[in-house]
């Protein structure tokens, strides 16, 4: 009976959780390197024994749904120069200042696929390890702060240059 409470609470909070999600969220994890215990650590499997250490925060589990890590790399792919990683990083705030304002889609798929907003998101975009990283890092941020506004930008233009040029009014 007592697993059977512990799923219900489970499964109320993944319910809560997803600000504004039309789709269940699939959780991921850190890749299984950095999730690792120490080998100096030691678990038990008693209910209520405790431990001195606090779990670090790389063994957390995020609640990032993949298919917006996916769409957000593929937008960076298109939207920014390769090297340029702080416009990469506000222009995934702008995705997620979008998403949590309304207006421009309920959710990061919608602010991302609405047409004439992402016209550097392409389905078949080859995004990079840094594009996806970028993305679980600054959506991480955007689902742990509650999906409120990262930033005070909800617009972006290609500058005259390698970088763009964000702005809170279009």
């Amino acid at each position: 009976m007592r697993w059977l409470t512990i799923v219900f609470i489970a499964l109320t909070g993944c319910l809560l959780v997803g600000c504004g999600q039309k789709e269940p969220i699939a959780e991921t994890t850190v890749p299984p390197t950095q999730t690792e215990m120490p080998s100096d650590t030691s678990t038990t499997s008693e209910p209520n024994a405790q431990t001195s250490e606090k779990p670090s925060q790389s063994s957390a589990v995020i609640s990032v749904p993949e298919y917006e890590i996916e769409l957000v790399a593929k937008t960076l792919r298109g939207e920014c120069f390769d090297e340029q990683h702080d416009d990469k990083r506000e222009v995934v705030r702008v995705i997620c200042n979008r998403a949590s304002v309304g207006g421009f889609g309920d959710s990061i798929e919608a602010v991302i696929t609405k047409p004439h907003q992402f016209v550097g998101y392409k389905p078949d975009n080859i995004p990079t390890v840094g594009d996806y990283e970028i993305a679980r890092e600054i959506l991480t941020q955007w689902y742990d702060g509650g999906c409120v506004q990262l930033s005070e930008y909800l617009f972006f233009s290609a500058g005259g240059g390698h970088k763009n040029v964000f702005r809170k009014d279009y």
